[in-house]
């Protein structure tokens, strides 16, 4: 019983191998982290969701147990399994129809280099934060915008980038309007957009 609940247990690799080779089942490098102590740290990779744990230099035997009463586990140090393949982000794919992918979590308040009709001023404007697809497709994002835009891009959080976008007072209605836009479209932005909320 407990060689086949091991089969399915998660693997317990160190933290630098973790950072150079990604997640032990499928490569990818970034992750959440719901719970650490002792040197350990469960990691829950963010493209296949399979759990493993983390372990900091020197412990060789996770602190942090899985399971429950008699039958929990406490996973051991190994060699990263896909050790020698480097880790993968987010690729760089664009929607069919053409535009990028641009995933808004709301209108709020932020940092941004002016408002993205009028310019002015780097301040707190009201703005559009939004999940991107990778570093890249967020770069030809802000190029979409010759002012009040700028990329969150963030060396902890390869895979969480985002685009934000700001408006003054003045053009907060236009920001709403380039916010249904992306929404309508599915979480699609593209230059067509920009153009129709700017008239």
């Amino acid at each position: 019983m407990e060689t086949i609940a091991k089969q399915h247990f998660p693997i317990a690799v160190s933290v630098s191998e973790l950072s150079k080779w990604g997640c032990p089942y499928c490569g990818f490098r970034s992750g959440t982290t719901p719970m650490s102590g002792g040197g350990s740290t469960l990691w829950c990779c963010g493209e296949c969701n399979k759990t493993s744990v983390a372990l900091a230099t020197g412990v060789t035997r996770s602190t942090i147990g899985i399971g429950a009463g008699p039958t929990t586990l406490y996973p051991e140090l190994s060699e990263h399994p896909r050790k020698g393949t480097p880790s993968h982000g987010k690729p760089d794919k664009q929607p069919e129809g053409g535009g990028e992918f641009f995933l808004s979590r709301g209108i709020g308040t932020d940092m941004t280099p002016g408002c993205f009709i009028c310019g002015g001023e780097k301040g707190h404007y009201h703005n559009i934060s939004a999940f991107v697809q990778c570093k890249e497709a967020g770069e030809r994002i802000v190029l979409l915008f010759p002012k009040g835009a700028r990329l969150d891009f963030r060396d902890f959080e390869p895979d969480r980038v985002q685009v934000k976008i700001g408006a003054c007072n003045k053009h907060l209605k236009n920001l709403k309007l380039l916010e249904k836009l992306t929404k309508d479209a599915q979480g699609i932005i593209t230059k067509n957009m920009i153009r129709d909320v700017k008239k």
